[in-house]
């Protein structure tokens, strides 16, 4: 054989070893990968599924820095009251869990765990130190401590400040004061033991307030005329309205408006 044929034979040999080793390389580290992967990523982060270091960091894991680098930049989520407090926290993956299955939101909602968040971040924050005033005042907003000596792990609980989160959501347009507490528990928001008065408790705007609704011409022309109580004033709840459900009118039975 010539030369010249020979040398062509083995550049060939070679060139098509390579493509074999590479594709092989792929195919393993394919394997590999899916071999110690602990699950499936979520639908949101699905595109990432082989490219394990956009997360974590080798022989440290899921870092803050890899995680906000896609999303720290969320004006609007910061901004939002009961979700503030992630432009201070220093940690993600204590709540956001991935690798579950795919039907399962990876959101852990631990409120132990968010209290123990916030006393570390708490620890690493200074009043000295003007890029932690923010984080100061996060901190004050959902948390009850203000130094991270009076953490105690056993009641972590009790250092959550309810309010600081679900403001905004308070139904009972703040006639109970912010110290949910008093009532409410973290394992069921439903009060244990709770009864309500009598159907025959005629001082119902102690605890309900009116809708906006029964406050304009919408109480006179629509509400009073369905129940049949045209006399009836936005503060007598009791003449309209059963005890089973606002929506349950007296003699008219379950009352759908809208």
């Amino acid at each position: 054989m010539k030369p010249l044929a020979i040398w062509l034979a083995l550049t060939f040999a070679i060139a098509t070893a390579a493509s074999l080793a590479v594709m092989y390389s792929k195919l393993g580290s394919s394997a590999l990968q899916q071999s110690v992967s602990p699950g499936p990523l979520s639908p949101k982060h699905a595109y990432l599924s082989d490219k394990c270091t956009s997360c974590h960091e080798p022989t440290v894991g899921v870092t803050v820095a890899k995680c906000t680098t896609c999303h720290a930049n969320s004006e609007r989520l910061l901004g939002r009251q009961p979700t503030g407090f992630h432009a201070s926290i220093e940690e993600c993956s204590t709540c956001h869990i991935e690798h579950q299955p795919t039907n399962i939101r990876p959101v852990v909602m631990d409120h132990v765990e968010l209290a123990k968040v916030g006393a570390r971040t708490l620890a690493r924050a200074s009043r000295w130190d003007a890029d932690s005033e923010g984080t100061l005042k996060s901190l004050e907003t959902w948390l009850r401590i203000q130094a991270p000596g009076q953490f105690d792990a056993v009641t972590a609980r009790d250092s959550l400040n309810c309010a600081g989160c679900h403001d905004r959501r308070d139904p009972h347009l703040k006639r109970f004061g912010s110290d949910c507490a008093q009532c409410h528990k973290l394992e069921s928001w439903t009060v244990s033991g709770y009864q309500h008065p009598s159907a025959e408790s005629k001082v119902c705007v102690q605890c309900h307030q009116p809708p906006p609704s029964h406050f304009m011409e919408h109480f006179s022309m629509i509400s009073q005329k369905v129940a049949g109580k045209e006399h009836a004033r936005v503060e007598e709840c009791f003449e309209c309205h059963n005890t089973t459900g606002w929506n349950d009118i007296a003699n008219v039975g379950y009352y759908k408006h809208h």
